[in-house]
């Protein structure tokens, strides 16, 4: 290989690594900016709500980044809890997809749901990986 080409494969490997530290601390500044953003989305009321319905175990975090009812026959005031929080969510995700560049609303929405199962509660239900509701350890 000619002195030249070993040039060019060293400035290859280089660019490729800065580029992979790039992607990497876009992920970290992403997800950062996701749980910021859906926290900015929900009034204090709403979380408490949400919060006790969590405690309650009448709905629990999906894996698409939003909340799911756990229970049958959940009351009115519920679904609408649900119904607000989850479009206050999309929205969230949609303005977080829109500024950052490659994204897409549904890896948005995937990355959320896995930071908020991370993050949930012991003891509060999330969704598994078959799409299960159980109780988070």
């Amino acid at each position: 290989m000619s002195p030249a080409m070993k040039k060019i494969r060293i400035a290859q490997a280089r660019t490729a690594d800065v580029t992979s530290r790039r992607t990497f601390l876009s992920m970290i500044l992403f997800s950062a900016a996701l749980l910021f953003a859906a926290a900015l989305y929900v009034t204090p009321a709403l979380a408490d709500s949400l919060d006790a319905a969590k405690a309650r175990g009448d709905v629990g975090e999906k894996r698409n980044g939003y909340v799911g009812i756990v229970i049958s026959g959940p009351s009115g005031d519920l679904v609408r809890l649900v119904d607000d929080v989850n479009l206050r969510r999309r929205d969230a995700y949609r303005a977080l997809a829109q500024k950052t560049q490659g994204a897409t609303l549904a890896a948005v929405e995937q990355m959320a749901g896995a930071k908020l199962i991370q993050n949930a509660a012991s003891g509060t239900y999330v969704e598994d990986g078959s799409g299960k509701w159980v109780r988070k350890p």
